[in-house]
C-alpha cells in the first residue's frame, strides 16, 4: 500500500511532502516520492524531501504518474497545486483529475499543511455515486480518536440518483424529524468498524463557500471529496472553487 508523491522542486513542494507524509502515516501506508522531468532535464536530489528516496522518470508527467498507477500497488497520489495567483490549476494536475484511477491529494502553497489528523470534512450530497468518499474516509482512515464530519449542504437543487437521500426540503426549523434524518444519513453512509466518530452536520448555501467556511471554522485538517472526472459543461464547479479556496488539503476520490 502506497502513496506516490510527485515532486517537481524538494523547496517549493516541503509542504506537498509534509502533508503526504502525514496522510501515509494515519493510513498506514508506505510513502514514495517520484519526479517526472522531461528528457534532458536535472534530476532532483533528496535534499529537503527527508528520508524519501526520489525515482527520476522522464516523459509526460500526468502520463508518467497515470503508468505508475496502472502497474502498481498505489493507494493515492499526492500533487502539488499553483498558488491563487498562477492561472489554472496546472496541467498534470488537471490531466490527473479528467482521468481519475487513484485518489489524488492536493496542497496549496499556503494551505494549512497536515500534520495531524484528527478531524475530516466530507461533504455528501446524498447520492450513492458520491458516497465514494465516504467510503474513502471510513477504508483508510477511520480510527479511533478521529472525527469524521459528513457534511450536507442543502441546495435548491437535489440529486437525481436512484438511491439517494438528501434532506428534507424544508430546513428553516429544528424538530425531531432532522435528528431520525441525521440518523438514517450516517447509517447509509457510513460502515466505519475502527471506533472513529462520526457526525452528521447539515447547512444551507452555496457549496464551495459553506465547505470552506465549516473546515474553517471546526479545524478540519483534510477534507474528502467525490469527483466525477469532469469540469466539461459546468461539472466539478464546487471542486474547482475548492482548489483555490480550501483552507487545508483535500483528497479527491474517483466517484463509484
Amino acid at each position: 500500500m502506497t502513496l506516490l508523491i510527485a515532486v517537481s522542486d524538494t523547496v517549493a513542494d516541503r509542504e506537498l511532502v509534509v502533508s503526504a507524509r502525514c496522510l501515509a502515516e494515519a493510513a498506514g501506508w508506505d510513502a514514495r516520492a517520484v519526479h517526472v522531468r522531461e528528457a534532458g532535464g536535472p534530476e532532483l536530489t533528496s535534499a529537503g524531501a527527508g528520508d524519501l528516496e526520489i525515482v527520476d522518470l522522464e516523459g509526460d508527467a500526468a502520463d508518467g504518474l497515470a503508468g505508475l498507477v496502472g502497474r502498481a500497488d498505489i493507494d493515492a497520489i499526492a500533487v502539488g497545486l499553483r498558488t491563487s495567483a498562477e492561472p489554472g490549476i496546472g496541467h498534470v494536475t488537471e490531466a490527473l483529475l479528467q482521468r481519475p484511477s487513484a485518489p489524488l491529494l492536493l496542497v496549496r502553497p499556503g494551505m494549512r499543511p497536515l500534520t495531524t489528523l484528527r478531524r475530516l470534512l466530507v461533504p455528501l450530497e446524498g447520492s450513492p455515486s458520491a458516497s465514494s468518499a465516504m467510503r474513502h474516509a471510513d477504508d483508510a482512515l477511520c480510527k479511533r480518536g478521529r472525527e469524521i464530519v459528513m457534511l450536507h449542504v442543502v441546495t435548491k437543487s437535489t440529486p437525481d440518483e436512484r438511491g439517494s437521500f438528501p434532506a428534507p426540503r424544508i430546513v428553516d426549523q429544528e424538530h425531531y424529524e432532522w435528528a431520525a434524518w441525521q440518523d438514517e444519513f450516517c447509517m447509509r453512509f457510513s460502515q466505519c468498524p475502527e471506533g472513529g466518530r462520526h457526525r452528521v452536520c447539515m447547512r444551507v448555501g452555496a457549496p464551495a463557500a459553506t465547505i470552506v467556511k465549516e473546515a474553517q471554522t471546526n479545524g478540519a485538517e483534510l477534507i474528502v471529496l467525490s469527483w466525477k472526472g469532469s469540469f466539461a459543461e459546468g461539472h466539478g464547479a464546487v471542486v474547482k472553487k475548492l482548489l483555490d479556496t480550501a483552507p487545508c488539503p483535500l483528497l479527491i476520490v474517483p466517484a463509484g
